[in-house]
């Protein structure tokens, strides 16, 4: 049994480089820098753990309540007060209730630990034999504390996994965003309690009242599931506690804690005597309807009745195009994109002395198939709020901009390579990928310019960005036209192509009369 908020389960780095483990408790060590978890979706899950135990135990209720912790830091007396009423709802272990494992014995189908892992190929694969690219047998059995992270990042992660196996409550592979702490005064590397901290809301600003230590509507696990059989049958935010958002629960599932065995984890490679390598599962968990998550970007649709939903990986990650509304939010004739509550609470709070970023992550998934993990390092502005209208909208004029030329690019390239360029069959995301990428430092040098810009006019910046643009179009075209990726290479469909992209965009100017397109889609 393994008690999760005393025990030191979770792999840490120190300020010399040295490694160990940490218990939550140990978070007041400053010279604790870092999680260090064996894998990258591990790493963003222990984050968001110990976010969540902060904020739902220790928040202050206010900003002055914050700023004295921020200011005299925390103790281990402190965090130990903090953190026992909320002990039994931590333990991981054979007997009931155990940490975001189902409260009664499941009668369901045993399967390997291994499936936690989002990679690992299901049921239905193995019995066809077509996991050609990642392969079975990879990993069989993991220590307890590996399989703690497992199961809290299959959790927050859970795609659809076939009928009535539930996905995440922010749906499958959601977008985390966090606010990352890079300097501090003159500290290069601020304790990891900092980094957390940034991103624990006052319960005031978060409207997050701390929870009590025995509330299952805070922690599903310490009560049986209310499960998802029937039509109907969902968990809104009214039926639990806002806190939930930091525990949810869709998963039916138990680790078997009696059929252990000795060897290496092979997650982590550490030896122990107690590797569990199978688990029981159920569907028709508890299906998650209507709530929000404070560290994930929501995006709705203009039309009316438009659902809400978070945002989801994607082929490619994530591009500068999504940095707008990941950190300011912005609007466009489709969407309108608000970033995570603790992103907007951060930025109307900013603190003195430091250099912050963002850091985003998530599983681009394909159904139930895990396609890739991704995440990015990006700036985070801090601009007055009286001057964040002016910069949301000249960057978002930007971004309409620069998706115009790719749009008008992406389309000469296939009249270049093919005769009947609207029926081309193939891939041209990579168009796409390097549009993107290589606009970046250009971006980022627009955003200081933009920052600078005292008299709330913009029109000679987008003016200057909109022929840079399109010169950088122009030239990504003849670097890559000649260069047909099906078809033998015809120069005087080359030339006709080049002819008629380069006509309107010769002076720098945009074809006139032609409707925006939307930005960030």
């Amino acid at each position: 049994m393994e008690k999760l908020i005393t025990t030191r389960w979770l792999p840490v780095i120190y300020r010399d480089g040295t490694y160990g483990k940490m218990a939550p408790t140990d978070l007041a060590n400053e010279d604790i820098v870092d999680i260090a978890a064996p894998r990258a979706d591990f790493q963003g899950a222990a984050w968001q753990f110990l976010i969540g135990l902060l904020q739902t135990s220790l928040a202050p209720e206010d900003w002055f309540g914050w700023d004295d912790i921020w200011e005299e830091g925390l103790t281990t007396q402190r965090l130990c007060d903090a953190f026992a009423p909320f002990e039994s709802a931590f333990v991981f272990g054979p007997d009931a209730p155990s940490f975001m494992q189902d409260f009664q014995p499941l009668e369901g189908e045993t399967v390997s630990v291994a499936t936690l892992l989002p990679e690992i190929p299901g049921q239905q694969t193995l019995k066809r034999n077509t996991d050609h690219f990642i392969k079975r047998g990879g990993v069989e059995a993991m220590c307890p504390h590996c399989a703690a992270l497992a199961l809290f990042a299959l959790q927050l992660n859970a795609p659809s996994g076939g009928k009535g196996y539930r996905t995440g409550l922010r749906g499958g592979g959601p977008i985390t965003t966090l606010v990352t702490l890079h300097q501090y005064k003159d500290d290069l590397q601020p304790p990891l309690w900092r980094k957390l901290w940034l991103n624990v809301m006052p319960q005031q600003a978060g409207r997050l009242p701390t929870g009590r230590g025995d509330n299952p509507r805070v922690f599903p696990w310490l009560a049986p599931t209310r499960t998802s059989e029937n039509a109907g049958g969902i968990t809104t935010p009214e039926q639990g506690d806002p806190l939930q958002a930091y525990w949810g629960m869709p998963r039916r599932i138990r680790l078997d804690f009696v059929h252990t065995r000795s060897g290496e984890c092979d997650l982590c490679g550490e030896a122990s005597d107690a590797l569990l390598d199978r688990m029981a599962v159920k569907n028709y968990g508890i299906n998650y309807e209507g709530w929000r998550h404070p560290l994930t970007p929501y995006r709705t649709p203009q039309k009316e009745g438009g659902e809400t939903f978070s945002l989801k990986g994607q082929p490619g990650g994530l591009m500068w195009r999504d940095w707008l509304g990941l950190s300011l939010g912005c609007q466009s004739d489709n969407n309108h994109e608000r970033p995570a509550q603790v992103v907007a609470v951060h930025l109307d709070n900013p603190l003195e002395e430091s250099h912050t970023g963002l850091w985003a992550f998530g599983y681009d998934f394909d159904n139930m198939k895990a396609r890739c993990w991704y995440e990015h390092h990006l700036p985070l502005l801090r601009i007055p709020s009286s001057q964040q209208p002016f910069v949301r909208q000249t960057l978002q004029s930007a971004a309409a901009c620069a998706a115009r030329a790719l749009s008008t690019l992406r389309t000469a390239l296939k009249e270049a390579w093919f005769d009947n360029p609207k029926h081309a069959s193939g891939d041209f995301s990579f168009i796409d990928a390097d549009f993107w990428q290589q606009t970046q430092p250009d971006f980022l040098a627009l955003i200081e310019q933009v920052k600078a810009t005292t008299d709330g006019d913009d029109r000679a910046l987008l003016t200057g960005w909109q022929g840079h643009i399109w010169r950088f179009a122009r030239r990504y075209f003849d670097q890559h036209a000649i260069s047909n990726p099906q078809e033998q290479t015809d120069f005087s469909r080359i030339m006709r192509a080049r002819k008629k992209f380069m006509a309107p965009h010769s002076d720098g100017k945009e074809r006139k009369g032609k409707k925006p397109q939307e930005a960030i889609k």
